[in-house]
């Protein structure tokens, strides 16, 4: 018999696929970002990345997620993530990227990177302006070997980047 092996499927947003950041939380010490799909088809979330753009921090996805179409993962980050993560680690839609603070007070803009590093989505609060005029332009992860970098996107690229309502919510 042969020896079955797992191999992770790395791949951008696939034909079907709307993956969309609905909501960060930014509630003194307890952060977190909803994303949903809002598509038909699943899709498998290994090499995707979250950013925060001002201070440049990165959360990879597992390589074992696969985000099924209607289904909202949340990401948490903050003090309470720590607490949080003994008492919900049996929700499934439930991740914890670390207990530092990661979404800034005053206004930031998450991006949702998919597995080539091109923008799928962003969420900026609380609105685009805060951002200042480069709030427009779409944005690329390139991956280094101290990490990661968010540079501008080539002026020709199109893309899928959605776009949405932005509320911040306390």
């Amino acid at each position: 018999m042969s020896k079955q092996t797992v191999q992770n499927v790395r791949v951008g947003q696939m034909n079907g696929v709307k993956l969309i950041i609905k909501k960060i939380h930014n509630d003194g010490m307890e952060e977190s970002v909803s994303i949903k799909n809002q598509g038909t088809v699943a899709q498998p979330m290994s090499g995707w990345i979250l950013a925060s753009l001002r201070g440049q921090v990165f959360y990879t996805f597992p390589d074992n997620l696969i985000l099924l179409p209607g289904k909202v993962i949340i990401v948490h980050s903050g003090l309470q993530t720590q607490v949080q993560g003994r008492v919900s680690l049996i929700v499934q839609n439930d991740f914890f990227w670390t207990n530092e603070q990661v979404w800034n007070n005053h206004g930031d803009m998450a991006i949702l990177f998919d597995a080539d590093g091109n923008e799928v989505d962003r969420y900026a609060y609380p609105n685009k302006r805060v951002m200042g005029s480069s709030a427009e332009q779409r944005r690329m992860l390139i991956k280094h070997s101290d990490g990661y970098q968010i540079i501008d996107a080539p002026a020709h690229q199109t893309g899928r980047t959605n776009r949405h309502r932005n509320i911040f919510t306390n």
